[in-house]
């Protein structure tokens, strides 16, 4: 280590700002660390906080030498690593152990420990000169290395007197004492090996070291003499029970210590590679889990928690470091039980009282029991059977899950081979060259090997889940027998696959759901990005200037819906696509977990009989995975048709309203309204659905797990495979219609309550609509059809429910789309709710009803007709009169701008002005001329709109007004003014543009100006009077100019509202006027004559309404 490091690093270490900053701080927290309980996430906050401070201190001296954190780190590492050669180099190697101490989390704790019982941390450990060798060696006879650790240290590096001070002084219970991982023994204080020092004691420590080595020496002659006294003695002694017990706990823990090793590598692993898992992230989730488990709580029910906290610092490729990390717990716990028990026995306990459990921890060792075989408790040497038989069936099944893969993968190259040499020959005969066949070759290489590669990714994934599942129910015997006390009766055993079993169900219906969430929420984003960029874009092209003709409006409206509705379309089929691949991956994994929880017998005699096993996990996975996409696929079908009928019923109310003859604030209440309406009604299809899917999923992986229970052969597995019966869909389909009925049934009356009441607020409201005005019949129709569509709402509701047992019943009649249905199965999935489409023709309607309302109906149209022909006859009344009006207006305007043209012209005539002069007024008068006639088109336009508003209400006392189209009226009139009106629009236009260049023009003059003056110094007040007065002159002749275009465009935006509210009620009317026709022509039919022929031809030589 260089001397400028060390010597920095001693000043600092000794100064007053290390020790006041981290003394403050280890005075405020050391009461945190009492040594009582075990350490976690809040005592692991505090060691952070603790990092971060002594990393300030040392960048601060960095900055003062002018060096960087990593060249400290480099020094201090190779310093620890290297080896002493005289006593400045070990003064300074004590230095950075002593700096190095507090670089881990136990040692950390060990210190504030200390500080906080008022003891020195460095004054109190003595120094390890101890063999590592005597550590080994009492670690091997069963004690934990901190216990070995204090006993050498405690014993200077004697191996005899260690071993009687460990057999003298057991440790405590762990009820008293913290299972914390052992930390190493720390070095002296570091304010001790200052270099002055190490210069003054030079001679002392080379004979410390010297007599050390003495010791150390004499201390390994003394140990191989004690074990093997030891290993006699225990020889000897093995006929007692209780020596039999300890030579194979003795063993077990070695065999412990080895698998804990494994682990731990297996652990530490994940921190390597490019993907790693960094150490902090690593230390955060072991002492996370470790607290959860060292408090008793029940993983399952913290599932989210622990989900939210792995997750929020390592990625989902790296999720199964959590079950390696409480693989390792399992181990060290066992590992703490074994070491606990061979130091009772050590301590003079009976072999009886251990066996059974009654120590200081008060262990449940009957529960769960019968009684029969926990007198005796746990015999370890069944505990060892139990092991070795799990590690006996894992690797069994490791090897058969590898034959397989290696067979399905010759198969799968053999026939790939073969069709290579196929395609080869086939191209060879029909003589292509040999270019074009070598790149054939390459391509079918390519072809062959990325078919490979998925192959094994797949066979890799199954392998992997299989043998993940069977740890995981491997882990629960061990569990569970670990807190009996005693081995699991086969009744035991057979409840703990199911309970596995049933995590396994839960876990993948879990997430399935949260993928359907996903895939639905990203629908609905999509679905909403797209309306949002069409409604910018269909307003941004009728938003154009000039803005564009009727036709052109319609062209766009037309084109921009018919794109919405491709677009909709297209991400729900392409959701709908995604549904069965998503679903794929995850319920294999499900298949393979559960078939390796529920394997009993491994057959090492018949070399099919895994590929067996895996195709009946691929003929459950697969009709799970088509079962799920055709509920979705329905599900997606039932949404279309519900939005359809939503829209029939909104356009139904909506020209209900427009008949009566309502306000635009009414119309948009009952938009409103109808948006709530459906939202409401698709979120019931929603949920229905999803509980409908979440249902039948489960009964599906309840089925293989009951069929995975019987498996015993290979013969038996063949006979699932074929067996066409995977699932019983006609009992599922006969269960939810039975479900469905009760349901309507027990929904029945509060139904009826629920409709009653809102008829009741219908009428009312009708009642205090009619005292306002007097309508007679015509009331009565229209409380009649409110009543009608009130009934309609309430069968939507009706059609929820139904559509949705429909579909699943469909679905599960043609076995997820495998089959097609009969006409009798077709008759009995439509029976379900026994309702038809109110929309299609009411299936609940009698005949009767049926001639009673056509009667009805056709005295209507007779008593319409005489009133519509009045109405015509005054509405041409009203046009002609306005069109007159119009007349009239626009030629006493034209004689008044004439006449005041002409007069303007004479006088300047008289006056004798040069022609540049006249022309320039005549310009003015120009554009002053299309101004008027602009404003007069206005008023003309809004007087004409007030007087149709007011003609609406006054025929037939509005019975009749409501079918007026205000916009279409207006354009009558200005048909023969449109051209004029389009000229003048232009000429409006065209003025705006030739104001705003001269104001530019104007601009750039005062500009160019204002820098020519500004170069005069003694006339700058003048200049700055005069700037100031334009400046007042622009900002009032801006401000008149930007009043004049907020009118314009006030009416501008006015005259386009008009012109959209008339194409919309223009497309309503059409589409009144086609379903009359047909209405009309329906009558005709089933009256078997003419009908009312002279009506309808009275009615189609009607203007347009």
């Amino acid at each position: 280590m260089d001397t400028v490091w060390a010597e920095a690093l001693d000043e600092y270490l000794t100064s007053e700002e290390w020790f006041s900053t981290l003394g403050v701080f280890i005075e405020s927290h050391c009461s945190l660390f009492e040594g009582e309980e075990e350490y976690g996430h809040g005592h692991h906050n505090v060691y952070k906080e603790f990092v971060e401070i002594s990393e300030q201190i040392l960048n601060n001296m960095l900055s003062n030498l002018g060096g960087d954190l990593d060249s400290l780190e480099k020094a201090l590492d190779d310093a620890a690593n290297s080896n002493p050669r005289g006593p400045r180099d070990d003064a300074r190697k004590r230095m950075v152990d002593n700096l190095l101490t507090f670089d881990s989390f136990p040692h950390f704790c060990k210190m504030m420990e200390s500080k906080n019982k008022n003891t020195s941390f460095y004054e109190n450990q003595p120094t390890p000169y101890f063999d590592q060798n005597d550590l080994v060696n009492l670690e091997s006879m069963g004690f934990q290395k901190q216990n070995c650790v204090e006993a050498l240290n405690h014993c200077n590096g004697d191996f005899d007197s260690a071993l009687q001070y460990l057999f003298d002084n057991p440790p405590p219970s762990p009820r008293n004492k913290p299972n914390s991982t052992p930390t190493a023994p720390p070095a002296q204080d570091m304010r001790s090996t200052r270099p002055k020092q190490a210069k003054d004691s030079q001679k002392e420590v080379e004979d410390s070291i010297s007599t050390m080595k003495k010791k150390d020496e004499a201390a390994k002659r003394r140990r191989n003499s004690t074990v093997e006294e030891v290993k006699a003695e225990t020889e000897a002694s093995s006929s007692s029970p209780t020596e039999k017990q300890l030579d194979h706990m003795f063993k077990r823990r070695d065999e412990l210590v080895n698998e804990i090793k494994d682990q731990r590598v297996t652990v530490v692993n994940y921190t390597k590679g490019p993907d790693r898992v960094t150490d902090d992230a690593l230390e955060e989730l072991y002492l996370f889990l470790k607290e959860m488990v060292h408090n008793g709580e029940d993983l399952a029910k913290h599932k989210q928690k622990i989900h939210s906290y792995v997750f929020a610092r390592i990625t989902p490729d790296q999720g199964t470091l959590v079950p390696n990390l409480l693989n390792l717990m399992l181990l060290e716990g066992e590992d703490f039980l074994l070491q606990r028990n061979i130091n009772r026995l050590l301590n003079g306990e009976s072999l009886a009282a251990v066996l059974a459990g009654e120590g200081e921890e008060g262990e449940e060792s009957n529960a769960g029991g019968d009684g029969d075989g926990d007198e005796g408790g746990l015999d370890f040497n069944e505990l060892d059977e139990l092991h070795k038989q799990h590690a006996l069936d894992l690797e069994k099944a490791k090897n058969a899950l590898d034959d397989e893969t290696a067979r399905q993968r010759r198969a799968m190259q053999e026939k790939l081979k073969n069709r290579r040499k196929q395609k080869i020959k086939e191209c060879k005969d029909s003589g292509m060259m040999e270019e074009e066949i070598n790149r054939i070759e390459r391509d079918l290489d390519e072809e062959n090997a990325t078919k490979l590669d998925k192959l094994d990714a797949s066979l890799s994934s199954r392998n992997q889940q299989m043998v993940s599942g069977m740890q995981r129910k491997q882990m629960k015997v061990v569990e569970e027998v670990m807190r009996f006390n005693r081995m699991l009766t086969p009744e035991e055993l057979e409840n703990l696959d199911e309970q596995t079993a049933e995590e396994l169900r839960q876990q993948h219906a879990r997430d399935l759901a949260k993928m359907r969430e996903s895939l639905a929420n990203e629908k609905k984003r999509q679905r909403a990005a797209l309306q949002a960029r069409l409604r910018a874009k269909r307003a941004k092209a009728l938003g154009t200037t000039p803005p564009p003709g009727f036709e052109d409006v319609n062209t766009i409206i037309c084109n921009i819906d018919n794109e919405e509705t491709n677009g909709l379309n297209e991400i729900d089929s392409k959701f709908s696509r995604q549904m069965y691949a998503m679903v794929q991956q995850p319920t294999e994994w499900f298949a393979a977990a559960a078939a390796g929880a529920r394997i009993k017998k491994l057959e090492s005699d018949d070399e099919d009989w895994m590929n067996k096993l895996g195709e009946l996990h691929k003929h459950h996975c697969g009709a799970l995975s088509r079962m799920q996409a055709s509920l979705a696929d329905e599900k997606s079908r039932q949404h279309n048709g519900l939005q359809s009928r939503l829209q029939q019923m909104r356009l139904k109310k909506i020209r209900a309203a427009m008949k009566r003859g309502v306000s635009v604030e009414e119309i948009e209440e009952i938009e409103e309204e109808c948006l709530a309406f459906g939202i409401r009604c698709t979120e019931k299809l929603e949920n229905k659905f999803n509980e409908q899917q979440n249902k039948i999923a489960g009964e599906f992986m309840l089925k293989h797990d009951q069929e995975m229970r019987g498996v015993g052969d290979s013969a038996s597995i063949e006979s699932m495979i074929n067996s066409e019966d995977i699932f019983d869909y006609e009992a599922a389909a006969r269960a939810l219609r039975a479900n469905h009925d009760r349901d309507v049934e027990a929904n029945g009356k509060v139904r009826d309550e629920e409709r009653k009441r809102q008829e009741d607020a219908l009428r009312a409201r009708l009642r205090g609509r009619k005292g306002k005005k007097k309508g007679g019949a015509d009331d009565d129709r229209e409380e009649a059809e409110a009543m009608k569509l009130l009934n309609d709402q309430f069968l939507l509701e009706d059609y929820v429910d139904t559509g949705v047992s429909r579909g699943v019943a469909r679905v599960l009649k043609t076995r997820g789309g495998t089959r097609t249905l009969t006409t009798e199965e077709e008759k009995e999935v439509a029976d379900i709710g026994g309702w038809d489409d109110i929309f299609a023709g009411r299936g609940e309607e009698k005949e009767e009803e049926k001639g009673g309302e056509v009667e009805e109906e056709k005295g209507d149209d007779e008593e319409g007709n005489k009133i519509l022909e009045k109405h015509t006859e005054a509405t041409k009344e009203l046009i002609e009169k306005l069109q007159e009006d119009r007349r009239t207006s626009h030629q006493k305007l034209q004689d008044r701008l004439r006449a005041k043209r002409e007069a303007k012209l004479k006088a300047l005539r008289d006056d004798g002005a040069d022609e540049d002069i006249i022309a320039s007024v005549e310009a003015e008068l120009e554009e002053e001329a299309v101004k008027e006639r602009i404003q007069n088109d206005r008023i003309l336009t809004l007087d004409e709109h007030k007087a149709i508003e007011e003609y609406e209400f006054g025929v037939n006392g509005g019975a009749l007004g409501g079918n007026l189209n205000t916009y279409e009226l207006l354009d009558e009139i200005h048909s023969e003014f449109k051209d004029e009106r389009e000229q003048l629009q232009q000429a409006m236009m065209a003025e705006k543009a030739r104001q705003k260049e001269e104001m530019k023009k104007a601009r750039r003059e005062k500009k160019k100006e204002k820098k020519r003056r500004a170069s005069v110094l003694l006339a700058a007040q003048v200049e700055e009077a005069e700037e100031e007065k334009n400046d007042v002159d622009l900002e009032s002749e801006v401000q008149r100019i930007m009043e004049e275009e907020k009118k314009e465009r006030q009416t501008l935006s006015m005259m386009m509202g008009m012109e959209q509210a008339r194409q919309k009620e223009r497309l309503q009317k059409r589409l009144m006027k086609k379903r009359a026709q047909k209405r009309r022509n329906s009558i005709m039919g089933e009256t078997g004559g003419e009908g009312l022929g002279g009506t309808g031809g009275a009615l189609n030589t009607l203007a347009p309404l």
